[in-house]
């Protein structure tokens, strides 16, 4: 009877042992079940937050684009130094002697300057470029006293265009007329005579004699048309171009 109970008490104890360690083992089954809940709640959360911050940034983008569209617009007060320099559209085709040439100039949008900015200058032919000094900016509303030059889009001075004297042609001109003459000279008839040639005096003489004259008074004249002529320099409207400013300026 005394072994019947201790075997009793064991296989109670046992029976005891295997529903708490079943019951354990299935807590511990849920708690994972539950971490691996946890993890992917997370990861979506992490990928919600990833997405609205995509999303700012497309916005934030939008606006910035939005913003730099918009003109530059001047308050007035804007200081503009020494050596700054602008880029412009010239207006109208430049004809440049070595008479002064007046040339109006274009600054190009969101560059700081006022909108539809405009620069009033002069310009000259000399050593085959043409030298732009612009004196005005002006605006929509003002003019302003500035002392600017016009480069060229490389930083150089001067102009650059398409040259042209004039002097070729007459040249040409010239030593045509004197090639002429002489083969109408040849063409004259001569006495030989014991002090010389001498030239005969019939009408064929005559004749040539006057186109011989008329073909040196024609070189004479082209002669004098060349040293008189002017060079010119075309530059086209619409050539881009810079507009350095030589002196500060702060207009308030």
């Amino acid at each position: 009877m005394k072994n019947l109970t201790i075997i009793l008490i064991v296989l109670g104890f046992c029976d005891h042992f295997s529903i708490a360690h079943a019951q354990v083992a299935r807590i511990s089954r849920l708690k994972t079940k539950h971490k691996a809940a946890k993890v992917v709640h997370q990861r979506r959360k992490r990928d919600d937050t990833l997405s609205k911050i995509i999303e700012n940034n497309k916005k934030l983008n939008a606006l910035l684009n939005a913003k730099t569209a918009l003109p530059v617009i001047w308050e007035g007060q804007r200081q503009i130094l020494t050596g700054k320099t602008y880029r412009g559209t010239l207006l109208n085709t430049i004809v440049s002697t070595n008479q002064a040439t007046p040339v109006l100039v274009r600054a190009h949008l969101n560059q700081g300057l006022p909108y539809n900015s405009k620069f009033a200058c002069q310009a000259m032919t000399q050593n085959k470029r043409v030298f732009c000094l612009c004196n005005k900016l002006i605006t929509t509303d003002k003019e302003i006293a500035i002392q600017a030059q016009l480069l060229n889009l490389d930083g150089s001075s001067g102009l650059e265009g398409i040259y042209a004297d004039g002097k070729e042609e007459l040249i040409a001109g010239a030593v045509l007329s004197d090639f002429s003459g002489g083969m109408l000279s040849a063409a004259q008839n001569r006495i030989a005579t014991p002090f010389g040639a001498i030239q005969d005096t019939t009408l064929k003489n005559q004749f040539l004699q006057g186109a011989i004259n008329s073909a040196n008074t024609t070189s004479e004249i082209l002669l004098d048309e060349m040293k008189q002529t002017v060079p010119v320099i075309t530059i086209e409207a619409g050539t881009d171009v810079l507009i350095y400013f030589m002196e500060a300026i702060n207009e308030n």
